[in-house]
């Protein structure tokens, strides 16, 4: 599920690499055996006799090699070794050979301990030592060898898995006190529109048309309210990963032909151009309620709201084990900037909202975390305002 801190940018807080000192007994266990190779290579040929020194003659710029090769690798594993914590994530670079190196990441909210250890008086006297790290995730412990002022980087790491910790909790208080406001609302706003029906559908007897133009208005506002109240119930459930899917097979292809046939109504009412392509039985496995809802009546409403004039393409192909169902307008289109925001939680776009400044801006993001919770992906195509745009959803379908 999206996490709320991807609304700011993420921020480094500390670089770490191996302290220099902690190269100091590796160098100089390399350059023992290469002082032996330099004695034997010094004596005198009449004191080991000459075939022996023909032959130390030989081996010894080879051992030199050998160190040289080791003493390199004991220096790019110093100069490729990293630590680098953010307000976000772990980031561990480790030295495997000399030309490989692999990447460890860790989420700041993973960290379940984080301990120091330094071994001898070298590590104590040049402020250096191990760090471990345990996560959540990996009942194995990482060891980071050579950090330099590991306490201190500890005390970052810590600091940071706490403030993530406050950061979850506030996140969690105001996400139940939104979702109780929003049930109470949608209790009061659900026997208004039960009120405003029955007055519109004369359970109460006739009733002038004046009255049952205005019980008309409010039954329309007030579905809306409904509406509204849901998107962000949904947003809630998704948010916090709680959102129940009765995922069970069903045919993708009837779903976008009773998505369509709901919009045709508003379509032609607008005078707009309502094409479909649709490949017929698309099995797919998933919760075909929400789908429809959130994703497929969601994209088509959108194309009919948000297009003036012109036309609306509806097509759904079916691929390798993925149906495509796109979306295609030539509607009020997308700015480059509005589509970083498109699928997040408010994103509106500046020509949307032109059009609908009442729009909440949840319908995108639950779209696409539906989409992602089927094991699908969803995305948008616009060359810029006014030019139209295309909604992309791929899906998996069974045969």
């Amino acid at each position: 599920m999206t996490d709320s801190r991807e609304q700011y940018e993420e921020k480094v807080l500390l670089v770490a690499r191996k302290h220099w000192a902690s190269l100091l007994p590796e160098i100089t266990a390399a350059l023992v055996p290469a002082l032996i190779l330099l004695f034997f290579l010094l004596l005198p040929a009449d004191s080991v006799g000459f075939g022996m020194h023909v032959i130390l003659a030989l081996i010894v710029p080879l051992g030199f090699l050998v160190i040289w090769i080791v003493i390199m690798m004991f220096w790019s594993s110093y100069y490729l070794n990293m630590l680098v914590v953010t307000d976000r994530r772990i980031f561990y670079t480790e030295q495997v050979t000399m030309v490989n190196h692999f990447t460890r990441e860790w989420d700041i909210s993973d960290v379940k301990h984080v301990s120091v250890q330094m071994r001898n008086a070298l590590e104590s006297f040049f402020k250096y030592g191990t760090l471990y790290l345990e996560s959540r995730s990996d009942s194995e412990v990482t060891e980071i060898p050579g950090i330099a002022e590991p306490e201190y980087a500890a005390a970052v790491i810590l600091k940071q898995d706490d403030s993530y910790g406050q950061l979850q909790e506030t996140s969690r208080k105001q996400q139940e006190l939104l979702k109780f406001i929003s049930h109470e609302v949608k209790g009061h706003l659900t026997k208004s529109k039960a009120a405003f029906a029955s007055i519109v559908e004369g359970d109460y007897g006739p009733v002038p048309s004046q009255l049952g133009s205005l019980a008309q208005s409010a039954l329309a506002d007030t579905q809306q309210g409904v509406d509204t109240v849901m998107s962000i119930l949904d947003t809630s459930d998704f948010s916090q990963g709680s959102a129940r899917l009765e995922k069970k097979p069903f045919d993708l292809s009837a779903a976008v032909e009773r998505a369509v046939a709901s919009v045709r109504g508003a379509a032609v009412q607008k005078q707009l151009e309502l094409f479909t392509y649709i490949d017929r039985f698309c099995a797919m496995v998933g919760d075909q309620e929400k789908m429809e809802k959130h994703v497929i009546r969601n994209l088509l409403d959108n194309a009919v709201r948000y297009t003036p004039a012109g036309r609306v393409e509806v097509s759904l192909k079916k691929g390798d084990g993925v149906a495509r169902l796109t979306v295609a307008d030539t509607g009020v289109g997308i700015s480059a900037e509005d589509m970083k925001t498109l699928f997040t939680q408010g994103g509106r776009g500046s020509e949307s909202r032109k059009v609908n400044p009442e729009s909440t801006g949840y319908g995108l993001f639950i779209a696409k975390q539906l989409v992602e919770a089927h094991g699908g992906r969803i995305w948008a195509e616009s060359s810029g305002p006014g030019t139209g745009s295309v909604f992309v959803a791929e899906l998996p379908i069974v045969k």
